[in-house]
């Protein structure tokens, strides 16, 4: 019969970063934690077990270190280093991903407290870092229309990617809630999509006249050539199953790239939509926030000063020097203050 060891007697400092890696993910999935959320732990922190290097425990798992990773990240001149659908790059990272990573790891040593495996939670003191805060330029109303102009609606795969696109732009979707949507999702006669966000929150996401045309016309007239078994996916691939992200990344960065915006993403479509969606007033910001599947009005108070800022350069200008030097003429007579040009001199002849 073996020793029997009770808990306290367990050398839990020694316990491989990997094994407890491990633990974290099963104990995220017990609690229902989506299939993306998952990755994104599993990635960071295996980005943080690479950084410390071979036989990393939970002794590495100090704020010391984790600072020193930090460090280590904010100095990286490439990107994309370990992804394996995404060619790497030149360039820093972006200082929300670096505390995307500190975020996750900060999530890891709250459930390693509450686990047992450590007395106090490690790392409560390391604060992230501060995402610099950026004027995201959103696309505008004639690369909207030169966008979705490049598709040749009448072949079965320009028709399945300006749905796409047009659906994005319409709703606000996340790339990973656009591929789970199923056929019985999309309730296209009634005019609302059910969409599955994060959390594993359903969401009932309206959708306007134009996306219900096109949504109608992929689903009855070209979707059916796609099919090869019975998926259920709403949007599928030339092997009849269902579009997965990194090849919806794809289509929309090829796309992006045919109608000369090379900054195109699926997540500038979702910045895009929340955007014209405050200015054009369709909406208010709560009902943004429902649409959005968002969980706090955090992100949504950065689409009212995207919005703002879009209505400042739509209306009329007015300079505070215009208005100070020609209160009486009004901004149009300004430029009569302005300094005349010197008169060429006439050559003597």
């Amino acid at each position: 019969m073996g020793i029997r060891r009770r808990w306290g007697q367990v050398d839990r400092q020694r316990i491989a970063l990997e094994q407890l890696a491990a633990s974290f993910e099963v104990y995220n999935k017990a609690v229902g934690k989506s299939p993306q959320t998952v990755d994104w732990y599993n990635r960071r922190l295996a980005l943080f077990g690479r950084f410390v290097g071979d036989g990393c425990s939970l002794t590495d798992v100090t704020p010391t270190r984790v600072r020193e990773f930090i460090v280590h990240l904010q100095e990286q001149t490439e990107r994309h280093q370990n992804n394996p659908y995404v060619r790497p790059k030149e360039g820093k990272l972006s200082s929300a991903y670096i505390q995307g990573c500190v975020r996750a790891l900060r999530a890891f040593a709250s459930w390693l407290h509450a686990e047992g495996y450590t007395e106090t939670n490690r790392l409560q003191a390391v604060k992230p870092p501060k995402v610099q805060s950026k004027v995201i330029q959103v696309l505008t109303d004639e690369e909207i229309r030169r966008l979705l102009a490049r598709f040749d609606r009448d072949d079965p795969f320009g028709a399945r990617n300006f749905t796409i696109v047009w659906t994005l732009l319409d709703c606000g979707l996340r790339a990973s809630e656009l591929c789970g949507l199923t056929t019985e999702d999309a309730h296209l006669e009634q005019g609302y999509l059910k969409v599955l966000g994060k959390g594993n929150k359903e969401r009932l996401v309206p959708i306007g006249l134009g996306a219900q045309g096109a949504l109608l016309r992929w689903r009855s007239y070209f979707r059916p050539q796609f099919l090869v078994s019975d998926a259920p996916h709403l949007f599928l691939d030339a092997t009849g199953a269902g579009l997965t992200v990194s090849a919806l990344e794809q289509v929309v960065k090829r796309a992006g790239i045919a109608a000369g915006i090379r900054r195109l993403t699926c997540h500038l479509l979702r910045h895009t939509f929340a955007t014209n969606y405050l200015v054009r007033q369709v909406g208010d910001p709560l009902r943004l926030q429902q649409i959005l599947g968002h969980t706090s009005l955090e992100m949504v108070r950065r689409y009212v000063s995207m919005a703002n800022v879009q209505r400042s350069l739509i209306e009329t200008r007015n300079s505070p020097m215009d208005l100070i030097l020609a209160p009486q003429r009004g901004v149009r007579n300004a430029r009569r203050l302005q300094p005349k040009r010197p008169r060429k001199l006439r050559l003597l002849r």
